[in-house]
């Protein structure tokens, strides 16, 4: 078995802070994204869908059965843990015939012939990409004529600072009457994830506005996108579970961001305020994403049909 790296360490533990409840939610939650994802992939009997970044393969595996006994899954990533779990997941569902497995990134996947699939599928890969256009011209590239890409991807366009800072805030609980004690504290935490942010550049330079004309620009005859904004009370959750998790594997957990920011008092501190907040739940979050599917000539007749 090939060593943990970054990325299948944060999928094994830090994604969800070890807790099975937390898991259960955000599991049902990325099930839903994948299939409104492949409700629109144009997937039938015979088709090659490839799977850019596929971490524990959530979109390969909900297209297998789609593609039928004759169709055949692409399994990529950059990772080797993940495409071993990959490869002993599909031997246990009995898939492993249907399924080919990759090593390549989403800027290059040489590896992949030309016009050689017939769906190019990613979920939460462009915010890692520094260079999206690349990545989209590669899509275009592997893709067979009338082929089409699936794309998912949360929105978190930091250009629009006002709007980012409100949310940041709210976030960090700062509007709430009963953090009043610790907003010295709130706004020392601000202002350390600001100094983290040009370390995640990709994931906050971009739109969906940005994702369509890249696609035009890669080549692609027809694009259709859906942005998705939503605000919601955020679930009560486990201290604990909170303090475990990070938000994506280039960061630390929570615990560990608020141990490099505060000394044991101020920790305490902020812990006294924070703790039932959190464990109370419902404080309003913002979740921003779109969903885009962009169509390579020549477009179907019914491009956002099943066939």
């Amino acid at each position: 078995m090939p060593e943990q790296d970054k990325w299948s360490r944060w999928l094994a533990e830090t994604r969800f802070g070890g807790d099975e409840k937390a898991a259960e939610r955000g599991l049902a939650t990325l099930k839903r994204v994948r299939d409104t994802l492949l409700a629109k992939a144009g997937l039938e009997d015979g088709k090659v869908l490839l799977d850019v970044g596929a971490g524990e393969g959530l979109i390969a595996f909900g297209a297998v059965e789609r593609v039928g006994a004759s169709g055949r899954v692409i399994i990529s990533d950059i990772s080797e843990a993940l495409l071993e779990h990959c490869r002993e997941a599909a031997e246990k569902m009995g898939v492993l015939d249907r399924c080919s497995f990759v090593k390549a990134s989403a800027e290059d996947l040489s590896p992949i012939e030309n016009e050689s699939v017939d769906v190019v599928a990613t979920r939460s890969v462009l915010i890692y990409v520094d260079d999206k256009q690349r990545a989209l011209k590669e899509f275009f590239r592997v893709l067979k004529p009338g082929g089409r890409t699936a794309l998912f991807e949360p929105i978190d366009d930091h250009r629009l600072k006002d709007d980012s800072r409100y949310w940041s805030m709210r976030r960090l609980g700062a509007t709430s009457e009963e953090t009043a004690p610790i907003r010295d504290l709130l706004l020392r935490i601000a202002q350390f994830r600001g100094e983290m942010l040009p370390v995640n550049e990709a994931m906050i330079n971009f739109n969906e506005r940005d994702l369509v004309r890249m696609c035009v620009d890669a080549g692609f005859a027809g694009v259709h996108t859906e942005f998705y904004l939503d605000v919601w009370p955020n679930p009560p959750m486990r201290w604990e579970t909170v303090m475990n998790s990070s938000g994506n594997p280039l960061i630390p957990t929570w615990g560990e961001t608020l141990r490099q920011i505060f000394n044991d008092e101020e920790l305490a501190r902020y812990e006294k305020h924070m703790r039932p907040l959190i464990e109370r739940g419902g404080n309003l979050a913002r979740h921003q994403s779109s969903f885009t599917w962009a169509f390579k000539a020549p477009l179907p007749k019914n491009p956002l049909g099943a066939s």
